[in-house]
């Protein structure tokens, strides 16, 4: 009598690969989530030093007054306007010269933080910069990092996180 050998693999074999693809999985989480936060932190950061440098470029090339909204208050976004200001929470409120710029921190899952934190405007004036006394820091803030855009007197941007991260300086 010839017995056939069933393919296949046992339950204990399967048991035994399960348990260790969820020991790898426990063991890789708290990675995966911090690898995200970080990366929401840098993407946030280098999104509101971009807006900052583009509202000032706006504002040179047109010579006239760009305004950089940053709203720290329940809204926790950031746009440009050539009006005297806007409601960054609404979508289509801010324009400059026919052009959107808008960046909300709900994507990023952070908040922002800025002088009395409420809501604070930065007006590039198209031909010197900043008025004397208008340079500004904003906080921007999420589970587990913090990172700060700094923007002088002349319009110069740049932005820095208190833990290291790669490609960012610390400040």
């Amino acid at each position: 009598m010839v017995l056939n050998k069933a393919d296949g693999f046992s339950l204990l074999e399967i048991l035994v690969v399960l348990c260790i693809v969820v020991i790898i999985s426990a063991l890789a989480v708290p990675s995966f989530v911090e690898w995200r936060q970080a990366n929401a932190i840098k993407s946030a950061l280098k999104h509101t030093a971009d807006i900052a440098k583009y509202a000032r470029t706006l504002s040179i090339s047109e010579r006239k007054p760009v305004t950089l909204v940053i709203d720290a208050s329940a809204n926790h976004c950031i746009s440009i306007t050539s009006a005297s200001d806007c409601d960054c929470s609404a979508a289509s409120s801010c324009h400059a010269f026919s052009q959107q710029k808008r960046l909300v921190m709900q994507n990023y899952h952070a908040v922002i933080a800025s002088p009395a934190n409420k809501k604070s405007l930065l007006t590039f004036d198209g031909t010197h910069g900043m008025s004397f006394g208008s340079a500004m820091t904003v906080s921007i803030t999420n589970a587990r990092y913090t990172g700060k855009v700094i923007i002088n007197n002349l319009g110069r941007v740049r932005y820095c996180t208190s833990t290291a991260l790669e490609g960012i300086p610390l400040c």
